[in-house]
């Protein structure tokens, strides 16, 4: 049985270290094989623990619980962006617990929260290009490719990355 609700400072390495395996499952050949194999868990680990210790008035952090560990969360941003909302930066799952609709629910999660709320009632986020798993599911899930960009800001390479845009959240409401 699934447990979702909010994260609190007490799951921040639990977050940093599924976040780095994500990369580390999902990045291979896209960051380099030392940023992967010796730099990612730090690097994740100093992110997370930031996050919550200067936690933003707009920052959303849910997690998934299964039996006390942390098999997914999403971290999302209100009103980010003036045209396109709220940014998802992140959402990820233990990769031994795809399938079983929890991406969906985190992603229902943020839109419900958006809707709940005085925000703009839009939300975006950035999937690397090579990662092709994703951008299926986020296509599936009613994300619209809107552009397409090379950037510096995460990992140690250059990545290409799309922004995907949901401009209609209620069709989160039949979930």
């Amino acid at each position: 049985m699934f447990t979702y609700r909010k994260a609190n400072f007490k799951d921040a390495e639990s977050i940093a270290r599924l976040h780095a395996l994500s990369w580390q499952q999902n990045y291979r050949g896209i960051f380099s094989d030392n940023f992967l194999d010796v730099e990612v868990v730090e690097d994740r680990l100093s992110a997370w623990r930031l996050r919550f210790e200067n936690s933003a008035e707009n920052q959303f952090v849910h997690v998934v619980v299964d039996e006390d560990v942390v098999v997914g969360f999403v971290c999302a941003y209100f009103d980010k962006d003036a045209t396109y909302g709220t940014l998802v930066d992140n959402l990820h799952v233990h990769s031994d617990y795809a399938g079983q609709r929890i991406g969906e629910n985190l992603l229902v999660a943020v839109a419900r929260e958006i809707m709940q709320n005085q925000v703009k009632q839009e939300m975006y986020l950035w999937v690397l290009a090579q990662n092709k798993r994703a951008i299926k599911f986020y296509e599936r899930a009613g994300g619209n490719a809107v552009e397409t960009i090379n950037d510096f800001d995460i990992g140690d390479r250059e990545i290409t990355k799309t922004r995907y845009h949901w401009s209609n959240l209620k069709i989160f409401e039949k979930n």
